[in-house]
């Protein structure tokens, strides 16, 4: 009798501790498979062709997918929602694409070559508000074979087509729900992805849960929680105590903490992120008129010593390069290095005086994220040291990037690209072309030509050399410069998690993890 009512007492602890597993913060689970993310900014929105900035695409590649997928090592691109890599024509203008079947979206509409025409169509649609119309301007027409045959039709052979359709904002959204749900806030039923929609606190938090019927088998990890912590200490402090998992853009400041916390693993390694300066070069588009002076730009570039910065404030884990198209890049090449203007204060001082340009005052609009708070103020410093004062502009996030496309609001800000495609020519039209550079305002038809050149073969020497005409105009312009490439460097708990890990674009994959039991 003893010894039976022990075998039932323990049956009752065992069913106990089952039942506790999902309870975040419970001393007696036995498995939590909820992973807690901790982020300082806030996304902009959870509609991945509305957004395009890395906190929203944080969230959006969770629900949603793309043609196509970027390997974690940034080398090659793999099938996604397309059961295969394109076939094209001969001639190179015609690609076929065959695309899984058996997915649906969240609310049980099945996914089909129509949803891949809306995406074109909606992407072309100015009215519509897509961040990236880049990514299907090769493509002029399209034809639905069948239910899950669709076949492209290029304006031009189009060396960048894949990488283009692997890019967040080439992710496939419901046409069904699209037309009378606002995504943006509330993109229930909306993917195809490992993870749904559950609910959210704009600018707080956001809850997304396993989608158990998803065509690649449900995730091991059901719940990624998303609380939006402005403060750094305050979210590496969610760390320390075990209230949050992970943390996905450390800064070089608080790396050496976060590598201490016992039980967490700290990820170092390279990635194909830029942090830059963009100068606008029209009197229109700036509040300092000087600006479309191409001798007061250089003078403003030449007084910015920015690998003492990096050296500086950056601990080591960054790099510099003076490319705006960086070494990690398809498209690079040494060659590239020369085109920047190099740190001369002497020379830009000496320029001020001749011109009278000294007491001359530029805005310089940025983030309130810290790395930019803190560039902005080193900014500041240096121009000063030639007699040009900076009014330095800190917005939220959000507030920012709209903000920067403003005609009346800056002379130059500080940006960042993720590099998501890992393609050069992908750096230089989205972000400086006419038609897509809405924030620098660059405006040169000369550029243009050289990077449109750079897309419409598939031959590397080619593009590398229409590239390096592109980056010789715009640095030689003194229009962008880049500051530094930042290292990945993110944080999460290993005792609970395993195979966490960000593809080079800075984004990472819950599906992929593995629950530590």
């Amino acid at each position: 009798m003893k010894k039976l009512l022990k075998s039932l007492a323990c049956l009752l602890i065992v069913a106990s501790l089952v039942a506790c597993g999902g309870d975040k913060g419970g001393t007696d689970k036995v498995v939590d498979d909820q992973f807690d993310v901790v982020v300082t900014t806030a996304p902009v929105g959870m509609h991945p062709i509305k957004t395009n900035d890395a906190p929203s695409t944080m969230v959006c590649a969770q629900i949603y997918e793309t043609l196509y997928h970027r390997s974690y090592d940034g080398t090659t691109y793999e099938p996604l929602l397309a059961a295969e890599m394109p076939e094209f024509s001969e001639d190179g203008l015609t690609a076929t694409i065959k695309l899984r079947e058996g997915v649906e979206f969240h609310d049980g509409t099945p996914f089909t070559a129509e949803a891949v025409g809306y995406l074109i169509d909606k992407t072309k649609d100015p009215a519509y508000g897509s961040m990236r119309a880049s990514i299907v301007e090769s493509i002029d027409s399209y034809t639905i074979v069948d239910d899950h045959t669709i076949q492209l039709h290029l304006a031009y052979v189009d060396g960048v087509l894949i990488a283009k359709l692997a890019h967040s904002n080439a992710a496939i959204v419901n046409p069904v729900l699209d037309a009378t749900q606002d995504f943006l806030v509330n993109p229930a039923g909306a993917g195809t992805g490992a993870y749904k929609f559950e609910s959210a606190v704009t600018g707080s938090n956001y809850k997304l849960v396993a989608n158990e019927n998803y065509w690649g088998g449900a995730p091991e990890v059901k719940t990624v929680n998303y609380d939006v912590i402005a403060d750094e200490s305050t979210a590496v402090a969610r760390l320390q105590t075990g209230e949050a998992d992970g943390y996905f853009t450390v800064t070089a400041q608080s790396y050496n903490t976060v590598s201490n916390i016992p039980d967490y693993t700290a990820v170092n390694e390279k990635a194909s992120s830029i942090y830059y300066m963009a100068l606008r070069s029209h009197e229109e588009s700036s509040l300092n008129p000087l600006m479309a002076n191409v001798e007061f730009r250089t003078a403003i570039l030449q007084s910015l010593d920015f690998d003492t910065f990096t050296e500086t404030m950056m601990n080591g884990l960054a790099s510099r390069s003076n490319s705006i198209v960086g070494p990690t890049l398809v498209g690079y090449t040494e060659a590239m290095e020369a085109a920047g203007i190099k740190y001369d204060p002497e020379a830009a001082k000496a320029t001020i005086d001749k011109n009278g340009w000294a007491g001359q005052k530029i805005t310089l609009l940025t983030a309130t994220r810290q790395w930019q708070q803190d560039l902005a103020v080193f900014i500041q410093a240096e121009l000063a040291k030639v007699g040009i004062e900076c009014e330095i502009i800190s917005e939220e996030w959000s507030a920012f990037l709209a903000n920067a496309k403003l005609e009346d609001k800056m002379d130059f800000a500080i940006l960042t690209w993720s590099n998501v495609t890992g393609d050069g020519q992908q750096m230089l039209e989205p972000n400086f072309s006419e038609k897509n550079g809405v924030r620098v305002k660059y405006n040169n038809a000369e550029f243009d030509a050289a990077v449109e050149a750079s897309a419409r073969t598939t031959v590397l020497e080619e593009r590398q050399a229409h590239m390096l005409d592109a980056v010789k105009k715009i640095q030689g312009d003194a229009i962008v410069t880049p500051v530094y490439s930042s290292n990945q460097l993110y944080v999460y708990n290993s005792a609970k998690f395993a195979d966490v890990q960000l593809d080079k674009g800075g984004v990472f994959y819950a599906k992929d993890f593995d629950v530590v039991e």
